[in-house]
């Protein structure tokens, strides 16, 4: 029976040992991990020697149908599954996982491989070295030979600080965005908000760049509203924050769906939409990028965002060159910068001057100009993760037939068949070996070498590995992406085409998101059955709830609370009566761990000449699916601080639709929430959408004799108050 070492005991090396071990029985699987838990990056209860660790907190970047395997719904680990689940989940997840499908005889925990060596002599065999009860007093060195070797062990293996002349001189005041949340409990003392702790620097951009200078400006405004003043103190430092690449912060929804049905929905179900790729089949893009893709992605990302959001979450160079723009996801990013709570540059850093507490950091704008930022307290270096300690226990000559290259770091490899194998040494496999893993690819990956190393000969061509020595020759600002494997949609249908897998249908056609439960493999009939069927289509029921159901409407109400962000100017009309004000959502950490967001709400009437009167209120959401499509407003107890004292509206929110005023243009989305007012009557909210952002907002107290209503042509009201930016 041929023997499998996989080394790596999160996603990609669980669904590698179950794919071996249920599809493949022939095989004798065995995994490797240093860790004492499964889960890889994410066991948020890591061993002490982790070199990276995530915020049990931090929410996937992509939902529950994207991070999850074909046949494990997530419904059978949780009782309530929000549409992005968090770290601590996903490790739940994938502890489920291995439970059901990976036996406990095959996991080697605490294991910690060294070193392995490729033997030909008689047939080709793998020697692997580990250090069994690693981190222990009875560590010692063990060795064992087997027929094929997994690498398993994930993309970012170890964190990278770049050498900047003078950081050395800072360290203790320098943070890995990869830690940050470590100190999130107190990270008033860590980033702070007065005068004597200075400016919070981010270096970085992309997907590290944003989560980290959001944090730290979530982390400033939550320390300034953890007052027990009657008033809300100015946050005295802002977050600076530079990157050297042009990128788009995306929210976590995206408006989309047809002109009958519009909705807002989780972004990679709408950017992994079948319907966005032209008729006939679909081929894999792989190699550098042209301009012409390049604008049309800009524009792609511009005509959906609108215009107004464009302005604080495009980040461009300025320049005439035509980069590739990258993408990062967050929430808040774009409104703090909207707000000026963080500052954006765009430049490379060149050069850090410590005195005593501060600094000073130098940089270089893209046109040479070099500038300075004074001040400097804390420096977040949100600067990603080199691979290349994974890479240390293969043997320099089977590294050489990889093309190992030690100063890329995007890609450290030329391997075909979708970042899995070389021709020249099929024995040896990666599952999950590059930047931006999603969970689809490593399950097909981990089919594919199944296939290959049962005896099925793929058919190897050039075109895969020419493509990625183009992307490596190729000028690294001007033609690279952010993900050379980037195409998503196109690798799985390249691997589906591959391994001779059809993807069921969805709602009567082919179209529709593609997610891993639409890709069952059912060729082997090894293991696959009716449970694992019923969990593919348990996940496909909850797909369609999420995009036209009751659970679409939690797009909806999380693009509003993202979107309220920042200070409106609002004017109140109560009969002949006028009343002009300012209101302003400043974002904190939630104060109840059954809310997932919160705003402090500060409304001020001006009563006379500058008499201004402020009161306060608390907003909710908890991304719960039984609570998602209702935001709630509470009273404010003042006596304690800004604490919530009892609900005082919940707004239930109707389905989204097409601006009908006839002033829209394309991207005009409507949406309405009713609710019960303080003195009993009902109110109604409108929020009217260009793309992601509103564009306007009112609220309007209906007339007791008109009953409840979604719409204005008509009913009598007895107030009403418009907000504008």
């Amino acid at each position: 029976m041929p023997k499998v070492a996989i080394i790596g005991a999160g996603p990609s090396g669980l669904v590698t040992a179950k794919t071996l071990l249920q599809d493949y029985p022939d095989f004798s699987p065995v995994i490797f991990d240093y860790q004492h838990q499964v889960g890889g990056l994410w066991n948020v209860c890591p061993d002490p020697n982790q070199p990276v660790t995530l915020d049990s907190r931090m929410p996937t970047n992509l939902s529950r149908f994207t991070v999850a395997f074909s046949d494990l719904d997530w419904e059978s680990v949780l009782d309530e599954v929000p549409i992005f689940p968090r770290a601590k989940q996903v490790a739940q997840y994938l502890s489920c996982y291995a439970k059901r499908y990976v036996p406990n005889e095959i996991l080697r925990l605490g294991c910690k491989v060294v070193a392995t060596e490729r033997k030909a002599d008689d047939g080709v065999k793998w020697n692997v070295q580990w250090l069994q009860d690693f981190g222990t007093p009875t560590e010692k060195l063990c060795a064992e030979d087997f027929d094929f070797l997994a690498i398993a062990s994930g993309f970012f293996a170890e964190k990278h600080v770049p050498s900047i002349p003078g950081l050395a001189e800072f360290s203790d005041h320098v943070i890995h965005s990869s830690t940050l949340h470590q100190r999130r409990d107190n990270l008033s003392h860590a980033l702070g908000h007065n005068d004597t702790q200075g400016t919070t620097l981010v270096i970085g951009g992309s997907m590290s760049g944003v989560e980290a200078a959001s944090a730290a400006a979530l982390g400033q405004s939550s320390s300034a509203l953890s007052t027990h003043t009657r008033e809300i103190p100015a946050v005295q430092n802002k977050v600076h924050h530079i990157h050297s690449r042009p990128f788009w912060a995306l929210p976590t929804y995206l408006p989309h769906g047809s002109e009958e049905d519009p909705s807002f929905q989780p972004l990679d179900l709408a950017m992994y939409d079948l319907s966005r790729r032209p008729a006939g089949p679909i081929e894999y893009a792989l190699g550098p990028i042209p301009e012409e893709r390049i604008a049309k992605t800009n524009g792609y990302f511009q005509g959906l965002l609108g215009d107004d959001y464009k302005t604080y979450a495009h980040m461009s160079t300025g320049q005439t060159k035509i980069q590739p723009p990258w993408v990062a996801i967050g929430n808040d990013y774009a409104e703090f910068v909207r707000a000026g709570a963080i500052q954006t540059s765009m430049g490379r850093v060149i050069s850090v001057h410590p005195d005593t507490r501060l600094a000073s950091v130098r940089y270089a704008e893209p046109n040479g100009d070099i500038k300075t930022i004074d001040n400097v307290g804390t420096i977040i270096m949100a600067t990603g993760f080199t691979p290349f300690k994974a890479l240390s226990l293969l043997p320099d000559s089977v590294l050489s037939k990889l093309e190992y290259c030690e100063t890329d770091p995007f890609s450290p490899l030329i391997l075909d068949k979708g970042g899995t194998v070389r021709s020249e040494i099929p024995d040896v496999g990666f599952v999950g070996f590059y930047r931006g893993p999603y969970w689809g690819i490593m399950e097909m990956q981990a089919r594919f070498l199944g296939h290959l190393w049962s005896g099925t000969e793929p058919v190897y061509t050039e075109e895969q590995k020419a493509s990625l020595r183009r992307i490596r020759a190729a000028d690294p600002d001007l033609a690279r992406g952010q993900f050379p494997m980037g195409d998503y949609v196109g690798l799985m249908e390249t691997f589906a085409k591959e391994l001779g897998i059809r993807r069921s249908v969805l709602d009567g056609d082919q179209s529709g998101p593609v997610i891993p439960a639409r890709y069952r493999d059912t060729s082997t009939g090894q293991g696959r059955g009716m449970a694992s069927e019923n969990e593919a289509t348990r996940t496909l029921g909850a797909l369609r709830d999420a995009l036209h159901g009751a659970a679409a409407r939690t797009g909806a109400a999380s693009a509003i609370f993202r979107a309220l962000h920042g200070k409106w100017k609002s004017l109140h009309t109560s009969g002949i009566d006028e009343t002009a004000c300012e209101v302003v959502f400043y974002p904190r950490y939630p104060t109840s761990p059954a809310y997932d967001r919160e705003y402090v709400v500060e409304t001020g009437v001006c009563v006379t000449g500058r008499s201004w009167e402020k009161t306060f209120s608390i907003m909710r959401l908890a991304e719960t699916p039984s609570r998602a499509t209702s935001i709630e407003m509470w009273s404010v107890s003042l006596a304690d601080g800004f604490e919530a004292d009892c609900i005082s509206e919940r707004w239930s929110l109707t389905p989204l639709r097409r601006e009908l005023n006839g002033e829209s243009t394309s991207g005009g989305y409507v949406i309405s929430a009713e609710s019960v007012g303080p003195s009993g009557g009902t109110l109604l909210y409108i929020f009217h959408f260009k793309g992601v952002s509103i564009s306007t907002w009112e609220c309007v107290e209906l007339d007791g004799s008109t009953g409840h209503t979604s719409e204005l042509d008509g009913p009598k009201y007895r107030s009403r108050t418009v907000y504008e930016r």
